[in-house]
């Protein structure tokens, strides 16, 4: 039975199938009512009423990928997200794979196991890691586009990525895969297990397995092609690349000595090839229209502490059993439990020449160093003097370097989730009707540890570093921190390990993030109409979810060389209804030989944003056994989730906002904007005078209070989804079938922040809206009376700057498939095999995004800026000749853009070029106990686009190209 399903589901004319077809039997297979991807109304087809793409248990052994995310991306609708090769400079993703669809992103796609939900995998970025499975169990992952929230709820705008688990398996089975690029890094290993029986005649069903795996790291500095990198030359012609920006590096600094022009020498840096001289520079290499100047092999790349792949291992164990009670009641249980260890590189902390920063260090004219008997520092005080300065506390120059004294600043995530499911399912007869109905209960449980290494304290780097000469010992200047142990650092030619050690800091953050689901469902034929049965399904959910983020107290205390984020919970909870209808409307009729309508429906009664109502209908027609139509359309909602709703709220402050209604920037407008911002002026403030009034905030006055963090009243994100497509599976062209669908989303009130001028501005003082209606111009408080902390009569007391639902998406393209196979025996008359071949393509052609109200939308397909490409599409070849396969696979992404901030002219040397990238795959069955794999990825060792669009140059587009290389795996299966 299980083969003659996989043999519909291949080749299902209603599935967009990603997996090479089988070469089946032409005979007809009865199967039993079973639930698709897509709805959960049971049937006797795998026809599904929307395109889902199908990634089989036998693709996924022979992918020689180690995790499901990898192969996914494969698939041409899935968009890259986190995996292994862009999380490497992740603080608590390392380690993840995360779905993502039409590059929506993975918070709007719903990751489901069985058509039920998992647990997040994090708790400061709310979405589902999808190495928690172990990939030996996945029966098969289906993918449906488009919006899903009316049959599965929240999450699902952009579509849901169902895996499909495993549930009956008889006797054991072990596989093992090894991999490593052709470089000799980046190595891969996984063993799986799985071992199922049934008992007690039959009635008992059991299936446990697990899976170990690890993946190592892959450094930019070990790849030709990635090192030292590439930038735009702004200052020459932003149209030309050169090296990417060198930086200072132990025991070398850059001072700046004196402010000028560029071409003016007032930076120095110390030359660790010659540690008697300086090198002088024209200004600070942190200035980007300056950075041609700063190539000097003094100088450093701080790409070489990149890492280009992030280094992982993870265990899991999926225990599943169920038991006939009766011919009709089954009760089962699945339970899952993983742990990953995510490693996460950084470049290591570093100060700015130019002071501000995370950790300003100022070097004082009187420090022991400068002024100590050494030929380096003599060159510096030579340079120091001649700069105009003295050798007093009073003269100073500020400090730029990267500190790799304290090592790179690595993360290490520890992550352990549970699952924890059981219920009932089962079948009765009543009213003359067969009713099927299943109830379920689950909790999930993440918890996660993130240490971050070699993150110094801030202050005691700048106590450290001012040392002074006291009775003729070199000390800290600072008496308290003298008192607390503080050991001079010696920025002229390095310091001392305890130096070091008395700066250096670890940190850890925990996390925990937990969910509760109780739902059930209930379906039966209602009646039978001439074209077939009426078919109806109702259910209800309950849902909770709960998160918690928490530093400790010194990551907390904003001490370190990283932003504090605090302690962050919150949770929510839901009560959802949701009912589907099918209904056969024709049947075996000229130019109908199927017309079926469907419709779903759900309402959700939210604790944190309160109701949301999603509705899809979907229409599907074969005039002929040919060709088949199909279309929806629905609506969709995204509830937001804790850390949007619920991250701690906090007081900031800005010096760079500017008031529109003071009289300076008032008298500079253009008359069409005096026109607007006199009228809301004047609604927002008594007495209103655009001549007099001065604001408390603005230009060389004080700074702004700003409130931002999460917002509790923020509503969901709602979508209308669209889709048309065609099916043709020609009868006189065995085994030949094409799909073409079109595509469309646009999307609303994404959760966004609101830059501050522009809310000032854009949003509110120069709206057309009126300003007592108008909800942007609730988010400025003023006070009336100036004595509310407004310091004038209309100043502003605070400004609101917390998430907003300010965003909108529209997404459009089409999906297109062929798939034919056939025997060679027909072809040519020869007994060798078998050929199948597959072609998937993706072209999106509108991918854009209006960020605030009134904007512009901004395009962002074609772009690597969104990992979203124009074109993407992959071709396969299969042969088959008894125990052998072989098959060839082209992976093809269209010339991409690398950034959306240049016209079409500027942009021409940065357009990435048309892409391609060949793995080659072999499998071989020794027997029904043994079959063995091997295959290399990238055969032709294609690299990826380098991009000039990050200061260091280390912009390969990972998320959408691979960036390992050649890979060479092989593996084996035993069966018993």
């Amino acid at each position: 039975m299980k083969n003659a399903l996989r043999a519909v589901l291949l080749g299902s004319v209603a599935a967009t199938s990603f997996a090479v077809p089988a070469i089946a039997s032409a005979q007809e297979v009865a199967v039993d009512e079973i639930v698709v991807t897509g709805s959960r109304i049971r049937r006797d087809t795998f026809n599904s009423p929307v395109p889902v793409s199908v990634l089989t248990s036998e693709q996924i052994a022979a992918s020689g990928n180690l995790s499901i995310g990898d192969m996914l991306l494969d698939i041409p609708m899935i968009s890259a997200a986190s995996n292994g090769q862009n999380t490497s400079s992740t603080l608590f993703l390392a380690g993840q794979a995360r779905a993502d669809i039409r590059g929506l992103g993975p918070t709007r796609t719903l990751v489901l196991q069985d058509g039920r939900r998992i647990v997040f995998s994090d708790a400061s970025s709310p979405a589902v890691d999808l190495n928690l499975l172990p990939a030996m169990m996945v029966e098969r992952i289906d993918t449906v586009a488009g919006g899903a929230s009316a049959v599965y709820g929240s999450e699902a705008i952009a579509g849901v990525v169902n895996l499909i688990m495993k549930k009956e398996f008889d006797g054991f089975q072990i596989e093992g895969q090894v991999g490593t690029s052709q470089e000799g890094d980046g190595e891969t290993f996984r063993i799986s297990g799985m071992y199922g029986t049934k008992l007690l005649d039959d009635r008992l069903n059991i299936l446990v397995g697990g899976e170990v795996s690890r993946e190592e790291p892959i450094f930019q500095v070990d790849r030709d092609w990635g090192y030292p990198g590439i930038r735009r030359n702004n200052l020459a012609n932003p149209q030309t690349v050169i090296p990417a920006s060198k930086t200072n590096t132990t025991p070398t600094a850059t001072f700046q000595l004196t402010p000028g022009a560029v071409g003016v020498a007032r930076a120095v840096t110390l030359d660790y090839r010659n540690p008697s001289q300086v090198v002088r520079l024209s200004a600070p290499c942190s200035t980007p229209a300056v950075q041609p100047t700063c190539q000097d092999d003094a100088l450093f790349y701080s790409a070489s502490l990149n890492a280009l792949q992030a280094k992982s291992q993870r265990g899991t164990i999926r225990g599943y059993a169920d038991y006939r009670i009766t011919d009709d009641i089954k009760v089962f249980a699945d339970v899952t439990y993983s742990k990953v260890d995510g490693f996460g590189f950084f470049q290591p902390p570093f100060s700015n020449a130019q002071g501000g920063g995370t950790m300003p260090v100022t070097l004082k004219g009187d420090n022991a160093y400068l002024n100590g008997s050494g030929s380096t520092a003599a060159a510096l005080r030579a340079e120091w003097l001649a700069a105009g300065k003295t050798l007093t506390q009073g003269s100073t120059a500020q400090v730029g370097k990267f500190w790799t004294e304290f090592g790179g600043r690595d993360v290490k995530t520890e992550r352990e989730t549970l699952r924890l499911l059981g219920g009932m399912e089962g079948d009765f007869e009543a009213v003359g009707r067969t009713f099927n109905w299943d109830w379920y209960a689950q909790y999930g449980k993440t918890t996660g540890t993130t240490t971050s290494y070699n993150v110094p304290r801030v202050a005691r780097v700048q106590q450290a570093t001012d040392a002074v000469l006291v009775n003729g010992q070199v000390v800290c200047r600072d008496v308290a921190a003298r008192a607390a142990g503080c050991v001079p650092w010696d920025l002229i030619n390095g310091p001392n390990q305890a130096a070091v050690a008395w700066t250096n800091a670890s940190s850890v953050t925990d996390q925990e993030v937990k969910q509760t689901v109780v739902a059930g469902n209930i379906g039966t034929n209602l009646f039978e109409l001439p074209a077939g049965h009426v078919g109806v399904n109702i259910g209800a959910e309950y849902r909770k979810e709960e998160s918690f983020f928490a530093q400790d107290a010194l990551g907390a205390s904003g001490a370190l060389f990283f932003n504090a984020i605090g302690t962050r919970q919150g949770e929510y909870d839901t009560k959802e209804a949701f009912a589907e209808l099918r209904v056969p409307i024709l049947k075996d009729l000229p130019f109908a030989k199927e017309l079926t309508f469907e419709v779903a429906g759900r309402v959700a009664d939210y604790s944190s944003i309160g109701q949301t109502d999603q509705y899809q209908v979907r229409l599907d027609w074969a005039p002929v056994d040919d060709v088949r139509f199909r279309a929806s359309q629905g609506t969709a909602v995204r509830a937001p989730n804790i850390v949007e709703l619920y991250s701690p709220q906090s007081r900031n402050f800005t010096t760079a906002a500017i008031d529109p209604c003071d009289k300076d920037s008032y008298a500079v407008a253009s008359a069409t904007n005096k026109a607007l911002r006199l009228a809301t002026c004047s609604a927002a403030i008594a007495n209103y005078n655009p001549a007099t009034f001065v604001s408390n905030f603005g230009t060389g006055r004080p700074s702004l209070p700003l409130l931002q963090g999460g917002n509790p009243d923020l509503g969901p994100e709602t979508a209308n989804t669209y889709n048309v497509g065609v099916v043709i599976q020609p009868r006189w062209i065995p085994r030949l079938q094409m799909s073409l669908d079109f595509f469309k989303y646009n999307i609303e009130d994404q959760v966004g922040t609101i830059p501050i001028n522009t809310l000032l501005q854009d949003l509110c003082y120069q709206s057309t809206d009126a300003y007592a209606s108008n909800p942007f111009c609730s988010l400025i408080i003023r006070d009336p009376t100036g004595t509310n902390g407004g310091a004038v009569p209309g100043g502003v007391v605070e400004v609101i700057l917390t998430n907003q639902n300010v965003a909108k998406v529209k997404v459009e393209g089409y999906d297109a498939s062929i798939q034919y196979g056939f025997d060679l025996q027909d072809a040519i008359n020869k007994p060798w095999g078998q050929l199948a071949m597959r072609l998937d393509g993706t072209w999106m052609y509108r991918w854009a995004q209006q960020g605030l109200p009134g904007q512009a939308y901004t395009q962002f397909a074609n772009t690597i800026t969104n990992a979203t490409p124009e074109w993407k599409a992959q071709g396969t070849i299969q042969w088959t000749y008894e125990d052998v396969g072989v098959s060839w696979t082209t992976h093809y992404i269209g010339s991409m853009a690398s950034t959306t901030a240049f016209t079409d002219t500027q942009l021409a040397p940065y357009y990435t070029g048309d892409y391609y990238n060949h793995d080659i795959k072999v499998t071989y069955t020794l027997n029904d106990q043994v079959s063995m794999r091997a295959g290399i990825l990238n055969v032709t060792d294609e690299n990826p686009p380098y991009l000039p669009e990050t200061f260091q140059g280390v912009g390969t587009g990972s998320s959408n190209f691979d960036n390992r290389g050649r890979f060479f795996y092989m593996g084996a299966t035993l069966r018993y």
